[in-house]
């Protein structure tokens, strides 16, 4: 069984919840106080778009960005009128998920309507926030469906007689027309403790109803907790052995949360005293740094690389400096199992969503494939995101999905280096010399100038001031131009600016 801790830094203006296994870091949650999540978020939207062709309709729900609704999370409508909401619930609201599947968008949703829907992933970039009506809310034990009217056990409840005692107690007790999810936290829970935690959701369900009566769209009906809080309703369970705080503030919230949501495991809270920040003392930090790391090195001696695109995150193994003891093939097999653990984690670590291409080093051996693939299948199951893997293709890749609510943590905490632009690289001195050339050339061949100002990063000048300034001095003499070269520290290492002073006109070069 694998240590498992939980620790939390709440200084300097931000909670940071690190989770800890057999002491590495596996997973990093953190959250500003000035910043907003909405994610789990539920809203009274307006129907604005409806797009046929694409499947899809866009929604205001208040923010800057509109939300887009696809067919396919289409499951419930008709919310403008209360009465048509428990109508639908009861007929089961099948009706518009069938119509919603079968690309007929337009005969579920029309322009102006109120409906309400949740936040399943949070805007990233120029996307709106992705949204569905499939509305889901968690609670400790439970997630309600209000729309599903059946009951899911967690396929990580593997004992059947258990799994059995929760599904008899959830389907005697839910209202009709609810559907719930019976969560891992329930197993072994008394049924007193499980159907408060019942109670509870559907009072929280109506009480969103009847807000969603006085409120006019766009508005916010239901704010998910915070992460604090969402933190010890879902993840302190008792394979966690201690969860600790860096504050007495903080440990007294913990403790009073632990108490609603885990009275059992109250005594695992902890209060750090030390002197030295917690994530430096459990060597958290430092594996913080090394999340910007492109390069991820392994003990055996080999390496991946990790690449994040927009449309998907490619990984690539290789052998580095392992040589290994034995023959290729079982040098290449360790390096493989190593970095298949390795990359489960980076992939929880750096919260990596949507399509992930894995590249391991090409085996010969189908036995040592099957190893590989369930190594990586083994260590994804601790992940509490659902993953779908598929089988090792014959060039030795693996294709992978992995749920995404929020955008990367790497993208999260980092910008765009304004060097490259997010391309990981910059033209080469030469390269950008030649270029300055042939464009100054151009324009003192199309039009007469007195001189032209060209403007670069300090680190450019400095080369054209030493490596190109024979060249340069050729093109004052054959144009009759005085070329001034100036620099400024705003300036990408790859930018150029060339200024014509004579009609007072700026451009930029390509």
């Amino acid at each position: 069984m694998a240590q498992k801790d939980i620790l939390v830094d709440s200084s300097l203006g931000e909670v940071r919840v690190a989770v800890v296994e057999n002491g590495k870091l596996v997973e990093l949650y953190l959250e500003h106080e000035d910043a907003e999540h909405y994610a789990g978020d539920i809203y009274k939207g307006r129907v604005e778009d409806v797009l046929p062709g694409l499947g899809s309709a866009f929604v205001d729900i208040g923010h800057e960005k509109r939300g887009l609704l696809h067919a396919s999370d289409v499951v419930a409508t008709g919310i403008e009128d209360i009465d048509e909401i428990f109508l639908s619930q009861a007929r089961g609201a099948g009706t518009a998920a069938a119509a919603a599947a079968r690309g007929h968008i337009g005969d579920v949703l029309q322009s102006g309507q109120h409906i309400i829907v949740q936040v399943t992933k949070e805007s990233i970039g120029d996307k709106g926030a992705k949204l569905t009506t499939a509305v889901a809310i968690p609670g400790r034990y439970f997630v309600l469906a209000p729309y599903a009217d059946r009951v899911n056990i967690s396929s990580r409840i593997e004992d059947e007689a258990e799994r059995e005692r929760l599904r008899r107690l959830a389907e005697d007790a839910k209202p009709a027309g609810y559907g719930f999810i019976v969560r891992t936290a329930a197993q072994g829970i008394e049924p007193e403790l499980i159907l408060r935690d019942m109670e509870d959701l559907v009072e929280t369900w109506r009480r969103i109803l009847k807000k969603s009566e006085r409120k006019r769209a766009p508005a916010l009906l239901y704010k998910d907790k915070d992460l604090l809080e969402r933190v010890l309703r879902d993840q302190f369970t008792g394979d966690v052995d201690t969860f600790i705080a860096d504050s007495f503030a903080t440990y007294e919230r913990v403790v009073a949360l632990a108490e609603k949501y885990a009275p059992d495991f109250v005594s695992r809270v902890r209060l750090y005293e030390d002197d030295h920040p917690i994530f430096d003392a459990y060597g958290v930090e430092g594996e913080i740094d090394r999340m910007f790391r492109r390069k991820i090195w392994l003990r055996s001696g080999g390496y991946i690389v990790i690449d994040e695109a927009e449309a998907l995150v490619a990984i690539d193994v290789n052998t580095g400096r392992f040589l290994g003891r034995e023959d290729q093939e079982d040098t290449i097999l360790k390096t493989n199992l190593e970095a298949a653990a390795e990359i489960a984690r980076q992939v929880r670590l750096r919260n990596i969503g949507g399509i992930i291409i894995i590249d391991f080093i090409d085996m010969t051996v189908a036995e040592n494939k099957g190893k590989v693939l369930e190594t990586l299948k083994g260590y994804m199951a601790r992940d509490r995101a659902r993953s779908k893997i598929l089988e090792l293709s014959e060039l030795g890749m693996v294709e992978m999905t992995r749920q995404r609510q929020r955008g990367s943590l790497v993208a999260a905490l980092s910008r765009t280096c304004p060097y490259c632009r997010g391309r990981g690289a910059v033209l080469d001195f030469d390269v950008l010399g030649v270029k300055i050339e042939r464009e100054l050339a151009r324009r003192l061949r199309e039009e007469s100038f007195a001189e032209i100002t060209v403007v670069v990063h300090p680190r450019v000048k400095n080369f054209l001031d030493t490596t190109f300034a024979e060249r340069l001095n050729r093109l004052e003499l054959e144009n009759g131009a005085q070329i001034n070269v100036v620099s400024r520290e705003d300036v990408a290492l790859d930018d150029v600016e060339i200024i014509k002073p004579r009609r007072g006109a700026k451009e930029y070069a390509d």
